[in-house]
This record gives C-alpha cells, sequence and structure tokens, in this order.
C-alpha cells in the first residue's frame, strides 16, 4: 500500500485491509499494525473505511472483499444522487469524497443494505434460543460462480446452483457449514474447532486443509474429493461410536444417497476440480450429465428433442468457452444436432 494520498476506495477494495478489520488473518494484521503506526496522516481515513466496514458487519455479514467493492459503489451512487446539483458542481473542481461526504455514506449504509443484501441473495435469521448467533445463507444461481469468505477466514468458492448456510459467529466448540450443491473449500486451521460440512446424509470433518465436495439436491451420488491435508466423512445418521472413513489428498468418497454406500477411490482432478479454473470436463458422459452441467454451468433451459440416444459416451475439455463454441466442438462426434437462442437450447 503507497502511503502518499491513500483515498478510502483503495481501503475499501483491499482484501488484506478487510482481514485486518475483521481480524481473519494473522499476517494482514501485523502489516496494518505496523502501517497504522507509521503513517497516522492517514488515521482518519482509516477510520472511516473501519467504520464502513464495520456497519456492514453488524448489519450482517460475512461480505468478502469484491461484495464489499460492490456495495460501496452503491453507496456512492445512491448518496450522490441525494445530493444537491450545486453542492456537487461547486466540489468537483476539488476533491469529490470529502470527509463530510464519506460520512453522509457510512450514516446511509443501514439504509441502503437492505436493497444491496437482496441483489446478493443473502438472508440471516436469528436462531431460536441465541441472542447474537445468526444463520447466515450464500445462494450462487445457475451460470454463475461465488467465492465466500466465513467468520474464522476460511475460504469457500461455490459452484453454480449452489448454496451455503452457518451460524455466524462459529460455535465455540466447532465450525458447522451446510451445503447445497458444490463447492471447494480451503479451511483455516484450528485444532481445538473443528470444521463440519453437513451435506445430503454425510459428515466431512477436516481441521485445516482443501478440498471439494459436490452434492447436487438431484444427483444421486455425494463425492467429497481431498487435495491437501486429511479429511473425515461419516453418514449422519451412524451412531457416535462408529469411526468414520479417513481421506488423504487425491482420495474421494463417494456416497450414494439411494442406496447408503459410501466407498472410497483415487479420483480424476481434472474432472472433478476443473470447474473452479473455468474448466468444463466430460469423460464419456451421458446425454443426461450433458445435459445438466451445460444447464448449470451456462444457467440456460436445455431441451432434448431426440428418440435415439447418442452411440457413444460425450467426450471433451473446454476452458473458458462459450456454449456455442463447445456445441460445435461437439455435435460432429457425438453425432446429434442443436438449435440455440437466446431462451434455450434445442438438442435434437
Amino acid at each position: 500500500m503507497k502511503s502518499n494520498n491513500v483515498q478510502i476506495e483503495d481501503l475499501l477494495t483491499s482484501e488484506s485491509f478487510y482481514n485486518w478489520v475483521n481480524r481473519s488473518n494473522s499476517n494482514d494484521i501485523v502489516f496494518w499494525e505496523a502501517w497504522w503506526k507509521e503513517h497516522p496522516q492517514h488515521h482518519d481515513t482509516i477510520r472511516e473505511a473501519i467504520n464502513i466496514i464495520e456497519s456492514i458487519s453488524f448489519e450482517d455479514k460475512s461480505f468478502n472483499s469484491e461484495e464489499i467493492v460492490d456495495l460501496w459503489k452503491n453507496i456512492k451512487r445512491e448518496t450522490i444522487d441525494d445530493l444537491p446539483s450545486t453542492y456537487l458542481n461547486t466540489r468537483r473542481t476539488s476533491r469529490l469524497w470529502s470527509s463530510h461526504l464519506m460520512k453522509a455514506a457510512a450514516i446511509a449504509i443501514p439504509i441502503l443494505l437492505g436493497t444491496i443484501l437482496y441483489l446478493y441473495h443473502d438472508q440471516t435469521a436469528q436462531q431460536p434460543g441465541q441472542v447474537s448467533q445468526q444463520v447466515t445463507s450464500k445462494e450462487i444461481p445457475r451460470g454463475q460462480k461465488l467465492t465466500v469468505y466465513l467468520p474464522d477466514g476460511s475460504m469457500v468458492k461455490l459452484n453454480a446452483e449452489s448454496k451455503i448456510s452457518y451460524p455466524k459467529p462459529f460455535d465455540e466448540d466447532r465450525r458447522v457449514v451446510n451445503l447445497d450443491g458444490e463447492a471447494f473449500f480451503e479451511v483455516t486451521p484450528n485444532p481445538d474447532k473443528p470444521f463440519i460440512v453437513v451435506t445430503k446424509g454425510i459428515e466431512t470433518r477436516v481441521v485445516g486443509t482443501s478440498f471439494n465436495i459436490s452434492a447436487y439436491p438431484d444427483e444421486d451420488l455425494v463425492e467429497v474429493s481431498v487435495v491437501t491435508g486429511e479429511v473425515s466423512v461419516k453418514r449422519s445418521d451412524q451412531p457416535l461410536k462408529v469411526q468414520p472413513i479417513a481421506l488423504r489428498p487425491s482420495e474421494q468418497a463417494t456416497y450414494s444417497a439411494q442406496t447408503g454406500e459410501l466407498v472410497v477411490s483415487g479420483f480424476n482432478p481434472d474432472r472433478v476440480l476443473g470447474w473452479k479454473e473455468g474448466t468444463l470436463y466430460f469423460n464419456n458422459a451421458t446425454m443426461e450429465e450433458f445435459v445438466a452441467e451445460l444447464e448449470r454451468w451456462y444457467g440456460i433451459d436445455i431441451v432434448v428433442d431426440r428418440k435415439m440416444p447418442i452411440k457413444k459416451g460425450i467426450v471433451g475439455e473446454f476452458t473458458n468457452q462459450s456454449l456455442e463454441e463447445i456445441l460445435i466442438g461437439m455435435h460432429g462426434a457425438s453425432e446429434f444436432e442443436y438449435e440455440l437462442t437466446e431462451e434455450k437450447l434445442i438438442i435434437k
């Protein structure tokens, strides 16, 4: 962070600064404590930025840095609209975002939160019997992805059409997250406070590690795939005395919601983790699997209008390509025709 001419926007768009305010990263805490002592001329700007972030946190939220940026843009736009045009005209030649305007923006935050939070599909509800703990939900629709930072600093990347919910703050003895859909987790280590993901009949327990879980409601299988560290998996209905299955890097547990069977195997990182890097991977996929993935990835409705099944499984790997580019590359080898409009895709 440059020490000259620091703007409040610089602070609000800095993930490191956000981590310091929320005390979620030890390296960032050390850096900003030292920066604060070395640059007393910026204390007023820093205090205003802290007030804005804490106002947001007070109303809810485990906003990540990207959400803070978008929220700040909305606040500035709404605050400018409320100011008299004469005020704006006389101030354009000087610094527009003076300390007075910053204070006005900070005051406006509680009023603006309701509208802005709706855009982020963010809902909170007070749990019965708890005074200070809330349940926070983050949901992402088809065709989008979202990175969420939890109260302990853990990172969750949500795939399309997925949802997580968690208490804020976490319980004193554990960190429980509920998942519908698919997500990649990078968990902040805490041996005294295990991290538990509950999803579709199984519980995944870790201390600090990275792993992927795929558990869409409309699919039978749940897959837990470990990248680093160690994970333990067990069915939610099993008694406590039953030992969970331990997974190590490159191992995957596959659970069938239909049969209740839990099987351990290796996994193909390209197939399981490619979505994080914008890669669609098909390996002998059925038409149903192909369609479900395209609908989720591109947020489009697909109609299969053909009586004959495809003769062989669909194979292909596509990184950051448009839907039409994928269809052009696939329809010849997989022997299907298609019609693509803005509203839907018809496979013939």
